[in-house]
């Protein structure tokens, strides 16, 4: 048997053990984030969190082909999260951390799982900058991964290498990450919990304030991980490390989609009912506060403009 991630039945994790005796029937109810290969079946997530070699959520042998489709019960908002979280960290056969940039995603995980944090940006970025005072605030072990010019023009060829097909905001994203796989591995961890999928669910992009369609404008951008998924996955990879998404576990997927536009999104604010929830583990101010992307509150696209910059005037 080959098998990397955890899976879950019926809210409890399986041992290794378990998971050698699963038939497709039973995977076929089963959460969780992995690849599975046996003598007589290959199975993947149903979200394809864990990279394999057949789609997200099949489940696969000679001849047929079944669809894993987890049994879990409908949960208020707040309850799917903290259930998602606790899943991933009874997952005790690999090391995690949590990515921690300060903003309401990823510190809403941080608080819940009480794992060690990491943060990666370059000098004075916003994300190191938020990620050190939301740590001190509440008490969250952190790990700094300060990215160094020198850094970023040793990375850039191994990443372009990997993906590349990478768009220019790709790219930005991919280093952000190939970084934060590689401080993960440098404090022994396999695993890094992220705050991912969080702004498609839930109504994070200042363009859904003017979303004529909010709800199939979510759905579309939820479909459209699959791809992000892939090159996030791949940077990490570089290192030997995989993402876990608490946000994309079905019980929060489904709580998204029972709540209203006006839960989601109104005028100016975004996340709303994501933030009502963290307001009851976090200050107020860091609840509902604003944040950018991670290419920007990393500093990774001014680093990279700088790099260009630098080598157009060298030649």
């Amino acid at each position: 048997m080959q098998f990397r991630g955890w899976i879950e039945e019926g809210g409890r994790v399986l041992a290794p053990s378990e998971v050698a005796e699963l038939t497709p029937e039973r995977l076929c109810c089963c959460g969780g984030e992995f690849v599975l290969a046996t003598d007589r079946f290959t199975a993947r997530d149903r979200y394809g969190i864990m990279p394999g070699p057949i789609p997200p959520g099949v489940i696969r042998s000679s001849g047929r082909e079944w669809r894993i489709v987890p049994d879990v019960p409908d949960l208020s908002l707040e309850d799917a999260i903290r259930e998602a979280v606790r899943l991933r960290c009874d997952d005790r056969s690999t090391a995690s951390v949590v990515t921690l940039s300060g903003g309401v995603d990823s510190t809403l995980i941080a608080v819940l799982a009480d794992l060690p944090c990491i943060a990666v940006g370059f000098a004075g970025s916003q994300d190191l900058c938020a990620a050190t005072d939301a740590a001190d605030r509440l008490g969250l072990s952190l790990t700094v991964g300060e990215i160094t010019d020198e850094d970023l023009e040793e990375a850039l060829p191994r990443v372009r290498a990997a993906l590349p097909a990478a768009s220019r905001m790709d790219l930005e994203l991919a280093l952000t990450g190939y970084f934060i796989g590689k401080t993960a591995a440098a404090c022994g961890a396999e695993k890094v919990l992220t705050g991912q999928a969080a702004d498609e669910l839930f109504g994070g992009y200042a363009r859904y304030g003017r979303s004529v369609h909010l709800r199939a404008d979510l759905d579309a951008d939820f479909a459209g991980l699959a791809v992000q998924r892939v090159r996030d996955a791949t940077a990490a990879g570089l290192s030997g490390v995989w993402y876990s998404m608490p946000y994309m576990d079905e019980r929060v997927v489904r709580a998204s989609r029972n709540l209203a536009d006006a839960e989601l999104v109104a005028s100016d604010l975004r996340k709303i009912a994501l933030r009502k929830v963290a307001a009851k583990y976090l200050p107020e101010d860091l609840a509902w506060k604003p944040k950018k992307a991670m290419q920007y509150g990393s500093g990774m696209t001014a680093a990279l403009r700088r790099m260009e910059k630098r080598m157009r005037e060298f030649v």
